[in-house]
């Protein structure tokens, strides 16, 4: 099946919305007056085989793109867009409180608390870095409930595309340990966020950091192969 550049990320900013408004009761809404607030589903969404693809290619798009309608606009709300990119964040952490980079900047942005070792848990830098890392995880966990045997089942897929999907786990799997990496070097002990993570749950319990180094390294050995 063809589709376009531009179809592609309409899905993938589609598959972001489903995930990201799902998570989002764990905020605690309360407006239960609201009829039909959004026409997206994973029903109508995943009833176009290409859209798996476009799933996927939205956790790459994570670790590239502030978010899915260019530069000025975050999935991320509170650091600017610019600063807010999952690479570029990630350079921030793990440079500048080093003596490999300096930045002079006095913008008031929080650069110069990472240059002198003063950053807290309100620094914006390190508190959008540990926002990706779980937004990443999130994205990654739905990918992984939708594209169950039991999933696949149901919505017909074809063997052929089933194949295809399981290189898309797989990719979402290594995606997701990636990121629990750059939050074991960072952070060291986070909440776990996995398939069996229930959206609109509990908020997920604090991992230690040797379990959740474990949980990497069993996930990786478990995709070697694939």
């Amino acid at each position: 099946m063809t589709t376009t550049l531009s179809t592609r990320r309409t899905r993938a900013a589609a598959l972001a919305a489903l995930t990201l408004v799902g998570a989002g009761g764990l905020s605690g809404c309360t407006n239960v007056d609201v009829t039909n607030p959004s026409a997206i589903g994973s029903t109508n969404v995943f009833s176009d085989a290409g859209s798996y693809q476009a799933f996927v290619a939205k956790l790459y798009g994570v670790l590239a793109l502030s978010g899915p309608t260019g530069p000025n606009k975050s999935d991320i709300q509170g650091l600017d867009a610019g600063f807010s990119q999952y690479l570029r964040l990630l350079w921030q952490m793990e440079e500048l409180p080093t003596d490999e980079a300096v930045i002079a900047w006095t913008d008031g942005s929080g650069l110069q608390d990472l240059n002198t070792q003063g950053w807290t848990s309100s620094n914006g830098f390190s508190g959008t870095m540990y926002a990706r890392v779980q937004q990443q995880a999130t994205l990654a966990a739905e990918f992984l409930r939708q594209t169950t045997d039991a999933q696949l089942t149901s919505r017909n897929v074809s063997a052929t595309a089933r194949a295809q999907i399981q290189t898309y786990r797989a990719e979402a799997r290594f995606l997701r340990a990636l990121s629990y990496w750059h939050a074991l070097d960072i952070f060291g002990s986070v909440p776990l966020v996995t398939e069996s993570t229930p959206i609109g749950g509990a908020p997920p319990t604090q991992t230690s950091r040797a379990d959740l180094y474990n949980f990497v390294v069993s996930e990786l050995t478990a995709i070697r192969d694939q």
